[in-house]
């Protein structure tokens, strides 16, 4: 498909966005908003939300859709459902989502604070159950749609350091994969995309607590990161973006229940 069908495969549809404040939110409201959508920016902070709509406003042209502001923690059911009641009523009937919302922290196992678990599975994993869940009932309603949540290559294996993080991302895989089974008769897919290494703040948080822990520089940490990339770069919030918004497509029509790395090769299974 040519780049100028595929800019607008979106048009008159609407699209919840989780994380929308975030650097891979923000690159998936973006791309989803040039392709044609009425883009619901969902965040915690309706300050960084807001940032993304002024963003997609500021382009114009390319990325300069409809889109709107909705403060909301995905942890929360009821906050949640009256959301996606406020965006049907702002925007139109939801029938795609992205949930690209989450949280990391770096702990050595043995010191891993249990409230810390409880707080990353809370909002990684069940908050993209709550996500998955409400969009999904309302895409019944509407006959089909499509939603894409964001995992992590981290999901795929251990971390010794943020085994909280890799549990709630492996979570996010199996999660995946029952949706897609139990929505399939509704017209419903579901995929997830892994990143690996992705450029923004969370990654260059994530160093900065690595290399207090490991006694590095942050800049030694995410070298160290980098260099085991076969292709040699980190990836940009727009590469996994360009996933995201192929995995809502019609390009992927028969596509569902599949964790789709987006790595540049740092995992391979």
């Amino acid at each position: 498909m040519g780049k100028g069908k595929a800019m607008k495969d979106f048009e008159g549809r609407t699209a919840v966005v989780t994380g929308a404040g975030g650097g891979i939110g923000r690159a998936c409201a973006r791309s989803l908003a040039e392709r044609g959508a009425r883009v619901a920016l969902l965040d915690i902070s309706a300050d960084s939300a807001s940032l993304t709509a002024e963003s997609i406003g500021q382009a114009g042209g390319g990325a300069g859709g409809t889109t709107a502001v909705y403060a909301v923690d995905v942890t929360d059911p009821d906050a949640v459902e009256e959301a996606l009641g406020r965006v049907e009523r702002d925007l139109g009937p939801v029938t795609l989502a992205v949930g690209a919302h989450g949280i990391v922290r770096n702990h050595p196992f043995l010191e891993l604070p249990a409230a810390d678990w409880d707080a990353t599975l809370a909002v990684n994993l069940k908050g993209m159950f709550v996500l998955l869940q409400k969009a999904a009932r309302r895409a019944v309603a509407h006959g089909g749609g499509a939603m894409v949540a964001v995992s992590s290559v981290a999901g795929r294996g251990p971390r010794a350091t943020c085994a909280d993080y890799a549990a709630s991302k492996a979570g996010v895989i199996s999660l995946v994969r029952s949706a897609a089974l139990a929505l399939a008769e509704h017209g419903i897919r579901v995929n997830a995309v892994c990143p690996g290494v992705v450029d923004t703040e969370m990654t260059r948080a994530i160093h900065r607590q690595k290399a207090e822990i490991e006694g590095i520089t942050p800049q030694e940490s995410f070298a160290r990161q980098a260099a085991k990339i076969p292709l040699g770069r980190i990836e940009t919030p727009e590469e996994i973006a360009d996933v995201v918004s192929f995995l809502l497509s019609a390009q992927s029509s028969y596509v569902t229940g599949q964790a789709l790395n987006a790595c540049g090769g740092l995992e391979m299974d």
